[in-house]
């Protein structure tokens, strides 16, 4: 089907394209697919090794004019990539999807737009399924934000989940405030949410529904030793960031729970395991996080796994002498407590 471009662009769907391959057909079909007329689809190649990416787009420009297409000449990354969409969009609303990820309805933007701009947000976020690669099927819903169903202002204690696909953002609120997305940070969609939310202060509605499909690869970002490292070097930007913002003791529990166990933890290699204790213990020291903290707002998990380290014994240690002169006074803490104690126990006889 052949669209008649209007000058009054809704959406702008911002696609990097790098070595995508075989997952990029199944993408394009579920944008061209798209039921909402005023919208531009804009493929960024990143210097694509894989020559078969143009081709195909090349492909589908020619029955879509909602499609454009930009080539870098150098590669820039995926921040670059999206940088450049923004750079060369004109839709109210932008959003961004993976080049390996599709779309569920047919009509997903066609509403999302309605929703955002009935509510006049910043920022309209959508349900999402998690799937394996070449598993479909075994999908897991993921970033429900029930709390912003209603427009209402993103804060710190309710705080909605940092990737940006799963969002349409007012293109004009990124754009008055010079906001790009970070070329330094591996894990640009985590960055730049921080950035966005403590800059903007936006208005968000949430619409219950799960439109995307996040395909989870086995080379992924998650699965490289020197990759996972940057997700560190990613907090410590965000940190000083929220410091340099005066935002450290509004944000401070988002801080804190970082270190939480990752959901991905037991996939991880060894090596990978070892990295993720070795840099979370050095940048809770870096942070000086309390006893107080870590018991309050980490999984009882963390403690497991960074046990024969000094400082987190050290902590662990604090909080029990903190709450042995109050453990029968109030129940909650006191069932907490024992749970401590008894974790403690059966660890120290492993050892």
């Amino acid at each position: 089907m052949v669209y008649i471009m209007e000058n009054n662009i809704k959406v702008s769907v911002i696609i990097p394209v790098y070595n995508a391959g075989k997952y990029l057909k199944q993408c394009i079909d579920s944008l061209v697919m798209q039921s909402l007329a005023e919208m531009e689809i804009i493929f960024v190649n990143d210097c694509s090794p894989c020559s078969d990416d143009e081709e195909l787009i090349m492909q589908y420009m020619e029955k879509d004019s909602r499609i454009k297409y930009i080539k870098h000449e150098q590669n820039k990354g995926t921040a670059g990539a999206i940088n450049t969409g923004l750079e060369n969009c004109s839709g109210k609303y932008v959003t961004i999807v993976g080049n390996d990820d599709y779309l569920l309805d047919n009509k997903c933007y066609e509403y999302l737009f309605a929703e955002a701009d009935k509510s006049n947000a910043d920022v309209a976020g959508f349900g999402a399924y998690s799937f394996n690669d070449g598993n479909d099927r075994d999908r897991v819903q993921i970033y429900k934000n029930s709390y912003y169903k209603k427009a209402r202002k993103v804060n710190p204690e309710h705080f909605p989940s940092e990737v940006t696909w799963n969002k349409l953002f007012k293109t004009d609120t990124i754009k008055k405030n010079d906001l790009q997305f970070n070329t330094n940070a591996k894990y640009e969609d985590i960055e730049f949410w921080y950035r966005y939310v403590i800059t903007v202060n936006p208005v968000m509605v949430y619409i219950d529904k799960n439109y995307y499909m996040y395909r989870q690869r086995a080379n992924s970002v998650m699965s490289t030793p020197a990759n996972y490292i940057k997700r560190f070097d990613v907090y410590k930007m965000i940190y000083n960031f929220i410091k340099a913002n005066n935002k450290e003791k509004e944000y401070r529990t988002n801080i804190i729970k970082w270190f939480n166990y990752p959901e991905q933890y037991e996939y991880f290699t060894d090596e990978i395991k070892d990295i993720y204790r070795q840099h979370s213990i050095e940048f809770m020291k870096e942070i000086n996080v309390t006893a107080d903290e870590i018991f309050n707002f980490l999984d009882m998990r963390v403690f497991k796994l960074f046990f024969s380290d000094k400082f987190i014994t050290e902590k662990y240690s604090e909080v029990i002498e903190n709450y042995k002169s109050v453990k029968y006074k109030y129940i909650k803490v006191n069932v907490l407590f024992y749970k401590l104690k008894r974790e403690i126990k059966r660890l120290i006889g492993k050892f």
